[in-house]
């Protein structure tokens, strides 16, 4: 089976569940959650190189979750005091129980990384839900996929224009503009029918061309930086969760930049 197909056909099983999710906000926090445990143990795996120090990887999941947790029933309250709980519980951990001193920078470097960029990026979806509505969340979810579908087939088929080299070599120009012009398409129907059908609210139709930019320049660099975390840990994949598509991680690098700039732009009105 191509890998191409592959993708689809994963797609089709996995979105109907994840959009579910969105139905409620208890939900939702259980979704992040379950997302945040395999997307943080990956990351937390890619960067702990001893068998001897696998019990790190666990320790930081558990503070991952942790978090999301209590800050999703928080109401997305005191999220700078819960992260500061959890870091301070992984310094306490690891002054206790790391035995070889040259693990303890990696370490402590992983476990901050993956608390700020999967756990508390991953998170703004909370206040996005709460202040701004349920539509808006899920548009900045759904729109992410159209955007990786439509930059993944326009890529293939007439990317020319390389724009990182380096770090992520299939990453072209025509396939983000290919993205660009499939989120804003699917971004208006969206708006339409959901308006239509639930009488939800979605931000403005003049917005929707500045969140389609939005997403297309965040998920991008989402997408290289996690490109660059891999090549660094000389990993091609971020794990196998998802067939066709990789890891977890893999999944959500671009989501984890677009989430927490869609929020802020949301907040000051931009959106």
């Amino acid at each position: 089976m191509s890998e191409t197909r592959t993708r689809v056909i994963t797609a089709f099983i996995v979105a109907p569940f994840v959009v579910a999710c969105f139905v409620s906000y208890k939900s939702l926090i259980g979704l992040v959650s379950a997302v945040v445990l395999l997307a943080s143990y990956e990351l937390l795996s890619m960067s702990t190189s001893s068998d001897k120090n696998k019990y790190l990887i666990h320790v930081g999941v558990i503070l991952n979750v942790a978090f999301v947790v209590l800050y999703g029933f928080s109401k997305a309250e005191n999220g700078l005091l819960y992260l500061s709980l959890m870091f301070i519980a992984s310094a306490i951990f690891l002054v206790i129980f790391v035995e070889e001193i040259p693990q303890v920078w990696n370490a402590v470097l992983g476990t901050i990384l993956s608390l700020i960029y999967v756990a508390g990026c991953l998170s703004f979806f909370f206040p996005i839900y709460l202040k701004f509505g349920w539509a808006n969340a899920l548009l900045t979810l759904t729109a992410v996929w159209l955007y990786d579908t439509g930059a993944y087939f326009v890529g293939i088929k007439f990317g020319k224009t390389k724009i990182s080299k380096k770090f992520s070599p299939n990453k072209s120009l025509e396939g983000i503009i290919g993205g660009f012009l499939s989120c804003l398409a699917f971004s208006i129907v969206y708006k339409a029918f959901f308006e239509w059908l639930f009488d939800a609210q979605v931000m403005p139709y003049a917005s929707l061309p500045i969140f389609s930019a939005v997403v297309s320049v965040f998920d991008t660099f989402g997408d290289i930086f996690e490109s660059a975390l891999k090549r660094y840990f000389n990993k091609k994949d971020s794990g196998v969760v998802l067939p066709g598509h990789g890891g977890m991680l893999d999944r959500i690098d671009g989501l984890l930049f677009v989430t927490p700039v869609t929020y802020i732009l949301l907040t000051y009105g931009i959106l």
